[in-house]
């Protein structure tokens, strides 16, 4: 890949990794852009000293000296806090490009809604670190350039923010398309929070159907996954930790139908591996998943929350299992070779801008 002589610093509060979904987008996004880059982020206690003292301005002011970047990439909104106070309160002539991978305010909102349900066993420390979030999320409006990841969350951004932004789905990189199946038993799902991504109402939702199917649970922690079987009847319910990125691939060829019905979602990568692998899906509706699936098509939209819908929805691919599958596909705009372009253009243009002025 040939390289641009525009020096980026691409900034995340996470360690990117391979196997987890933020430091996925973040390797992804870097490593298929042709300029020179460096990746900066905070790590184990510092970042949490950084964090809870909002000292991180200070932090990344002392790092970005030695960069010298021409533009800072920043992923998540809560990120943005520091690039931008480091540079109104000690100066420099990077631009700031703010990636919003959905909003921690739309995930308070939701966490309020269902820890008044009784649905949650998350500890208040987690709702701090929520909270925290959203006020840092506060300043994105002072990025140079925002993109958001789906239309849900360009919508929130001008909702919760008054912030304009551009759309830049996430993306997958190319793998050999799955096989069509030919009945459907199983249900994969895959997440790190029940509550969010909606298994609970999977589980409700699938005990009434006049034969359940097998629900395949990934990625939970143990202390959630004792919630669920003390308060659901989990007798349809397999649960396997987190895996990695490869592992879990593996899973998408061997089940039939991907759900995961979020209360909120900003994206949802895991869609795309889903069709990527003729596997229908079900999503909620009013979140990033309605960039990706058409309704009824390659899979089904409900309404959060409606075990209803689900169970609808669970019918209806039974019904027409075999269309839906054949529908599901995964379109080469979703391919990280194509989104990279995309950010490539944004780039671009913010240098110009900069230039002419």
């Amino acid at each position: 890949m040939k390289k641009n002589k525009l020096n980026l610093l691409v900034y995340t509060l996470s360690e990117p990794k391979l196997n987890q979904g933020l430091g996925n987008v973040v390797l992804n996004v870097a490593n298929n852009l042709p300029f020179e880059k460096k990746i900066l982020f905070p790590v184990g206690r510092v970042k949490k000293l950084l964090f809870y003292s909002f000292l991180s301005p200070i932090w990344f002011a002392l790092k970005v000296k030695k960069i010298n970047p021409d533009i800072v990439i920043v992923h998540s909104a809560e990120a943005s806090f520091d690039p931008i106070l480091a540079k109104k309160l000690f100066g420099g002539d990077y631009k700031i490009l703010t990636v919003a991978h959905g909003l921690n305010s739309g995930m308070l909102k939701a966490y309020s809604a269902e820890k008044k349900k009784g649905n949650t066993n998350s500890k208040r420390i987690f709702e701090l670190n929520l909270k925290i979030s959203a006020f840092r999320s506060k300043f994105i409006y002072l990025s140079d350039k925002v993109i958001a990841v789906s239309n849900y969350v360009k919508e929130e951004l001008a909702k919760d923010y008054g912030t304009k932004s551009v759309v830049i789905n996430n993306g997958v990189n190319k793998t050999k398309s799955g096989k069509l199946k030919k009945k459907f038993e199983t249900i994969l799902f895959g997440g790190n929070l029940y509550w969010l991504k909606g298994l609970h109402y999977l589980i409700l939702a699938n005990l009434q159907l006049k034969k359940p199917k097998t629900i395949l649970a990934v990625g939970l922690a143990k202390n959630q996954q004792e919630f669920l079987k003390n308060n659901y009847n989990c007798s349809n319910v397999v649960f396997k930790n987190s895996m990695s990125f490869k592992k879990f691939e593996i899973l998408f060829k061997e089940n039939d139908v991907f759900a995961m019905p979020s209360i909120y979602e900003s994206f949802g990568i895991v869609y795309l591996q889903a069709l990527a692998n003729k596997m229908p899906v079900i999503a909620s509706k009013n979140t990033g998943a309605e960039d990706i699936i058409v309704n009824k098509f390659n899979g089904c939209l409900t309404k959060k929350a409606s075990v209803n819908e689900i169970k609808e929805a669970l019918e209806f691919i039974d019904k027409n299992f075999e269309k839906i599958s054949a529908a599901a596909k995964l379109e080469k705009r979703f391919l990280w070779k194509n989104i990279a372009k995309e950010y490539k253009n944004e780039i671009f243009a913010l240098h110009e801008c900069t230039e002419s002025k």
